[in-house]
């Protein structure tokens, strides 16, 4: 990756340092905002193959943790209303009234939901509802992203999870195909698992982790042990 990135970074510090000269010339200006353009999204796309293939081949580092999934899930979502309200979207989260503690790695997570809720937006029909469900079913937990696409669907779900493959056949969009391949390999690192469906027009994806104790009830389990072993 540092072969590739090295003569990239190169590339970008020189458009740079063009953008801050008097060109003087309407054709170059153009040509300068088109080089500026194309060697931003290679940079994304040499990140996140890079990352593809780290989670891909276990090369992550994961630091599993305790957490509060409907708290966790709140914040994280929360981030992108700004941005789904500018497209029309309304965005509807729905989650237990008590607790739900998942083993997850806070980092990995963020990114899974970060891309999930970045393909919404730029995927989702303007003027729609996105909907974001928590729920917990025997020892397991479940977190469900619905959205209704402004694309034709001609794929499925599995599909979808491979690398470089998109739902937008027409390539109108900006995606390049990684986002969902990421987060399925993230997924999988951190022992979860990601499934995806395709109905029509709808879109759905849904994230499941197995039912954890709270931090209480591990530390009792864990003094109820330790004082059964004296």
């Amino acid at each position: 990756s540092h072969d590739i990135k090295t003569p990239l970074t190169s590339i970008i510090n020189y458009v740079d340092l063009l953008e801050k000269e008097e060109l003087h010339n309407e054709k170059a200006e153009e040509y300068l905002d088109v080089l500026e353009r194309q060697s931003s999204k290679l940079k994304k796309l040499i990140e996140d193959l890079v990352e593809a293939s780290k989670a891909s081949t276990g090369n992550l580092e994961v630091g599993n943790e305790l957490l509060e999934a409907g708290v966790f899930l709140t914040q994280t979502v929360g981030e992108f209303e700004e941005k789904l309200s500018l497209s029309g979207l309304q965005l509807i989260v729905k989650k237990p009234e008590e607790a739900v503690y998942i083993s997850a790695d806070g980092r990995h997570l963020w990114r899974v939901v970060d891309n999930l809720m970045s393909n919404i937006c730029k995927y989702a029909q303007p003027s729609s509802r996105v909907y974001v469900n928590l729920e917990k079913e025997y020892d397991i937990v479940t977190i469900t992203f619905r959205n209704i696409s402004k694309y034709e669907l001609n794929i499925n779900g599995d599909e979808l999870m491979e690398r470089f493959i998109r739902g937008d056949s027409s390539r109108n969009t900006e995606g390049h195909g990684l986002g969902l391949s990421i987060a399925k390999s993230l997924m999988d690192l951190m022992g979860g698992g990601m499934e995806i469906t395709v109905d029509g027009d709808l879109f759905k994806v849904r994230l499941n982790f197995k039912l954890q104790e709270s931090a209480e009830e591990l530390l009792r389990q864990r003094d109820e042990q330790q004082e059964g072993n004296k």
